[in-house]
């Protein structure tokens, strides 16, 4: 088997990759996306599926893209890896992070999960990003893009038609641990203009604990979990790769 690199697929690849997603959707309970935007694609096929037994294109599949952020001075590579469901633990995982680390010799990689463990296979924990979701006790009118109060300040925009994405709040320094974070939400979500809008979204970090400790006060619930796990190439004392 051997891994091929593609920056761009053909509308064979595409279904197969997507039925690969698809079927890991269904025997992990996940809900993965899978529309494949992504910068580049590594992947094993089933090329003698008589051999195999198996019926899908591919056997497994790593896609990843550039975050817009560095670590250390290092750009970092955000990916997600599917592999299938009979074919795990044979060592696919490996050959494609082999080929990853040969191509991105000078990147932070990053694995993307759906789930929240300890590890990924032996890749420690970094941290979960959240997206919690709140239905509105009575439908708002659009706070507007950016509301400001004397102690902070607002951010949302237009998910959908009758869904707020807030995407920001900021309580100045000498105002937290006073509640004025849970006030301005209140201003805008309990007693704004009667409108369109019935529910609200929002990402966080589970790194930022007091952020998350406001929202569930508020109502909002944990819709979907991603978690990061840092993904990097075992080294000898001597500091060269194994």
């Amino acid at each position: 088997m051997d891994v091929q690199l593609q920056l761009d697929l053909n509308e064979e690849e595409e279904r197969g990759f997507k039925d690969l997603i698809l079927l890991c959707n269904q025997e992990d309970k996940t809900n993965y996306d899978t529309a494949l935007d992504y910068d580049f694609f590594y992947s094993i096929r089933n090329e003698e599926k008589k051999e195999s037994g198996l019926k899908e294109d591919y056997l497994a599949i790593l896609m990843g893209y550039k975050l817009g952020e560095q670590e250390e001075g290092k750009d970092i590579l955000l990916c997600t890896v599917f592999i299938h469901p009979f074919m795990r633990g044979q060592g696919l995982f490996t050959m494609l992070s082999e080929s990853l680390y040969d191509d991105f010799r000078e990147k932070r990689i990053r694995i993307i999960r759906k789930t929240k463990e300890e590890s990924f296979l032996h890749f420690p924990y970094l941290y979960s990003e959240y997206f919690l979701e709140k239905t509105l006790e009575h439908p708002v009118a659009f706070p507007g893009e950016r509301k400001s109060y004397p102690f902070g300040e607002v951010f949302f925009s237009a998910y959908n038609e009758k869904t707020l994405y807030l995407y920001g709040l900021m309580v100045e320094n000498r105002f937290r641990g006073q509640g004025k974070g849970e006030e301005i939400l209140r201003d805008c979500l309990e007693q704004g203009e009667y409108g369109q809008y019935e529910r609200v979204i929002l990402q966080v970090d589970s790194r930022n604990m007091p952020a998350m400790k406001l929202y569930t006060k508020m109502g909002f619930a944990v819709q979907d979990c991603l978690s990061y796990y840092s993904v990097e190439r075992k080294r000898r004392r001597d500091g060269k790769d194994i």
